[in-house]
């Protein structure tokens, strides 16, 4: 298996307008937090979503603003980006740090902008002074990469997902080249 580059996008001050952002008719969006109630919001599995509400709640996470931003067609999920604080996996973040990562849209609704929507509206909603937010692609994913650009995430640096102990779950991402 050959390692994958990834590409180290952040956020720039201040945040991008996202007030144009709209969505289609039918299309919902909600920033949900995690409780005691609701370990993962309805249609979500258990894992890995169910592990990072145990990061959340045993306070793994350097700080307790991990969330997921949804895209609702009709009550299903068409879309997620998760809003994850650092953790070991993420030495290069700051405390305050966010991450906006495991993004997905379903095939049946790609094409919409709906990760660019995603990105704008998380930093808009949890910028302020001093933090960074944070997306990772694999350098080879050129989608990814070009809704990070368009929603205004500048281009940081590269690097790669090491390895502890010869597993890639117990390693971590290190930023090789900072431009």
């Amino acid at each position: 298996m050959t390692e994958s580059i990834k590409s180290f996008y952040v956020n720039t001050n201040p945040p991008p307008d996202s007030t144009g952002d709209t969505l289609e008719e039918g299309y919902t969006l909600v920033i949900w937090k995690p409780s005691f109630a609701e370990i993962v919001p309805k249609g979500m599995p258990l894992l890995p979503f169910g592990a990072w509400w145990i990061f959340h709640y045993a306070k793994i996470f350097f700080n307790s603003e991990f969330g997921l931003f949804l895209i609702r067609y009709n009550g299903a999920i068409v879309h997620r980006s998760v809003v994850t604080p650092g953790y070991f996996r993420f030495p290069f973040m700051g405390k305050e740090d966010l991450q906006i990562g495991d993004t997905w849209t379903s095939s049946d609704h790609r094409g919409k902008g709906f990760a660019v929507i995603a990105i704008r509206k998380i930093v808009a909603e949890y910028s302020r002074q001093g933090r960074r937010i944070w997306y990772l692609a694999d350098k080879n994913n050129l989608p990814s990469s070009k809704a990070a650009e368009r929603a205004g995430l500048v281009r940081y640096g590269e690097g790669r997902r090491t390895k502890k102990f010869g597993l890639r779950l117990f390693g971590h991402y290190e930023m090789v080249t900072k431009f």
